[in-house]
């Protein structure tokens, strides 16, 4: 709030008040000119003594009423001002997350894919990506419900994040229930990949219709190289493809 107005309107209002006092005054003087020999001049004094300081406690109470009032509408801008920045930065951060996994949605994670993927043709350095399918997952949901199935992608996105926990690995959901990992600076993915496939079927959530296992599974496909163009980013996309396809024709709960 400016200050400068603040100050302008307290020394107007003040002023006004003194041209207030100033008239009443006047007028009571008149009017108490013709009792002079009845009061004498102390009681007089005293009046308007009293008079002074009752004017004198009413503009330093408006005063401190007009200060603590614009304190408390300053606070109230700073704190709506402060939400709408919180407001801001937490949809900015939800635009870049998948609403029920809260992993990366597909738009961002190909935004950091081409930024990952430039730096390591820059630094002639391996990069991998890793497709994750859950086997037999539209079966999933035809015998447990779409609710059931909504939690499975919730507690596999978790695994999937918690084994790819270095700052520079991304996870995302891809097409339902398919997700995508890129590992930058990785030669070999197969580590990773088999330690995610042990954690998701120690989960031991029951898959009846399954022909992998009675229990719910899933399938990575990976592929690894080192770029020397932007333009094999899809290259990369096909050979993971190929990779899950062969996962999957392998018998499901495992990676190639």
């Amino acid at each position: 709030m400016n200050s400068k107005k603040i100050t302008f309107c307290n020394f107007s209002t003040i002023l006004s008040i003194c041209l207030i006092f100033y008239i009443l005054t006047s007028f009571y003087l008149d009017y108490t000119n013709t009792q002079a020999e009845i009061y004498n001049k102390d009681d007089f004094l005293l009046k308007i003594i009293f008079l002074g300081i009752l004017f004198a406690m009413v503009t330093f109470l408006y005063t401190i009423f007009k200060y603590y009032k614009n304190r408390y509408l300053e606070k109230q801008i700073e704190q709506r001002t402060k939400d709408l920045v919180d407001e801001n930065e937490r949809l900015k951060t939800n635009s870049h997350l998948d609403p029920l996994t809260q992993c990366l949605n597909e738009k961002f994670f190909m935004k950091r894919f081409k930024e990952e993927f430039r730096r390591a043709i820059r630094e002639k350095q391996y990069i991998s990506l890793l497709i994750v399918n859950i086997d037999e997952f539209k079966a999933f949901n035809d015998i447990y419900g779409e609710n059931e199935g909504n939690e499975c992608l919730k507690m596999i996105a978790n695994i999937l994040v918690n084994h790819c926990n270095r700052p520079v690995d991304l996870v995302a959901r891809f097409n339902g229930d398919e997700f995508y990992i890129l590992l930058p600076n990785t030669k070999e993915p197969k580590g990773v990949s088999k330690r995610c496939i042990e954690a998701v079927k120690s989960l031991n959530i029951p898959h009846d219709n399954s022909i992998a296992s009675n229990v719910l599974t899933i399938s990575i496909g990976t592929a690894t190289f080192i770029p020397d163009d932007v333009e094999h980013m899809k290259d990369l996309i096909i050979m993971a493809k190929e990779s899950l396809k062969r996962a999957k024709i392998g018998g499901r709960n495992r990676v190639y």
